[in-house]
């Protein structure tokens, strides 16, 4: 086994609150194994571009914290690039000349094909993958760094909202002098998650109580993901029976739906945005269709809910706030557990491996690897055994997952104010 004394680290796809942690976890480790780390701004464009000055950095001789106090974002700035095979050839060329003999590559699973892609042209280069995503669509981990931060964010500001916007309802008396709902307030709030309803799930972390347990009738009421197939009447349908009961609703959805009467998904039927160079629909664009909006159209212009007699919706699309506000405790040191194994398990002689995580004996996690081609291009769903239709996760869910985000008592806890009606005078 060759002796490795230079190697290159670099982050990729969308970034997450704790991608930078990875970094610190890894130049840690190898100041600790006095091994040169050289960073490549953008990742592999920045290995393809390397006699670009500045593309090329030394993090030999930084401190770690350096990269956890920078705030959200990557700290080497990222990339979405999906290289040709010429471009992968100049690529293990410039990593020749800067005599680099190991890579760390932070990303998703298109990152680690793309990692495979250019250990394909230099067999001889030694490759580990250190998993990322918000969405937490990777296979063979229990759950991916970034996660737990965005579901963070995501739950909180649930509760905020619908603590505040709750607060349009009203109750009067019709023309007839009956008792109805004059105004119903409607929630619709997209997460992100292309092709797996990770995130959107995790928003049901804000119905609990400080022990975990989830509390009936808090929001979020409806969570719609792309593992449930999208019924229009059906959910129009429980959309009126949530209002009917609790006089207003919050709707959660992932950023694209698969329509259950067509096969096909509501990007794909509704969208005028192209896709990205992976294939990917692209949101979050000047064009890109909205799930949110979609929804909260069907709720004013196809809703029918007797005694209600007008229904204030509101569309809100945090996009990538979600990914930049919160950084969950728990994440940030797994993200950092996850990028310092990544460059242990490179110096001692492994490649073409991703780090992951798994629980340990204990109920806690550790890293653990496993194939490369364990993760390039592949996705995993949230098991339909956790779910429980429109209406979101079980409590088993819950229970499994809420860890990732520190726990119940990361959330805020609101009081119930107690309304004692006072009757006119006849």
């Amino acid at each position: 086994m060759a002796t490795i004394n230079r190697v290159i680290i670099g982050e990729s796809g969308g970034p997450t609150p704790v991608i930078d942690w990875e970094v610190a976890g890894a130049l840690a480790a190898a100041q600790k194994h006095d091994v040169s780390l050289y960073g490549a701004m953008n990742g592999l464009e920045g290995v393809l571009h390397a006699s670009t000055n500045g593309n090329i950095i030394d993090l030999s001789q930084l401190d770690p914290m350096q990269f956890v106090h920078n705030g959200p974002g990557a700290g080497l700035s990222t990339t979405r690039i999906k290289p040709t095979e010429a471009q992968y050839v100049t690529m293990a060329e410039n990593l020749d000349r800067l005599g680099i003999e190991g890579v760390v590559y932070i990303g998703g699973n298109d990152s680690a094909d793309q990692l495979r892609g250019l250990t394909r042209v230099n067999s001889q280069l030694a490759a580990i993958h250190a998993i990322k995503t918000v969405d937490n669509d990777l296979p063979e981990t229990h759950h991916s760094p970034g996660w737990g931060s965005a579901a963070l964010f995501n739950a909180t500001a649930l509760k905020h909202v619908e603590s505040d916007f709750s607060g349009y309802g009203v109750t009067g008396n019709d023309e007839d002098g009956k008792e109805s709902r004059l105004i119903a307030p409607v929630v619709i709030y997209q997460v992100m998650g292309r092709k797996a309803g990770w995130l959107a799930h995790a928003t049901a972390f804000a119905r609990v109580d400080p022990r975990g347990e989830m509390v009936e009738g808090r929001a979020p009421h409806i969570i719609l993901s792309k593992e449930v197939p999208f019924d229009k009447e059906a959910y129009l349908k429980l959309l009126e029976e949530t209002i009917q009961r609790y006089g207003k609703a919050t709707v959660v959805v992932q950023e694209d739906l698969t329509d259950k009467a067509t096969g096909q998904s509501l990007s794909e039927m509704y969208s005028k945005d192209s896709t990205d160079d992976h294939g990917n629909v692209q949101h979050g664009r000047a064009t890109s269709f909205s799930t949110a909006i979609y929804l909260a159209q069907l709720a004013t212009s196809e809703l029918k809910v007797s005694n209600v007699q007008t229904v204030k919706e509101a569309a809100l699309v945090p996009q990538h706030i979600q990914r930049s506000f919160s950084m969950s405790i728990p994440d940030a040191a797994e993200a950092y557990m996850v990028g310092y194994a990544a460059m242990e398990a490179l110096l001692a002689g492994e490649s073409g491996k991703s780090v992951i995580l798994k629980r340990d004996t204990h109920g806690g996690f550790t890293t653990d690897l496993t194939d490369l081609g364990n993760i390039a291009k592949k996705e995993r769903q949230v098991p339909l055994e956790f779910i429980e239709g429109m209406r979101g996760p079980t409590q088993a869910f819950i229970r499994e997952y809420i860890g990732v985000i520190g726990g119940p008592v990361a959330l805020p806890h609101y009081s119930n104010i107690q309304r004692i009606a006072i009757p006119l005078r006849r």
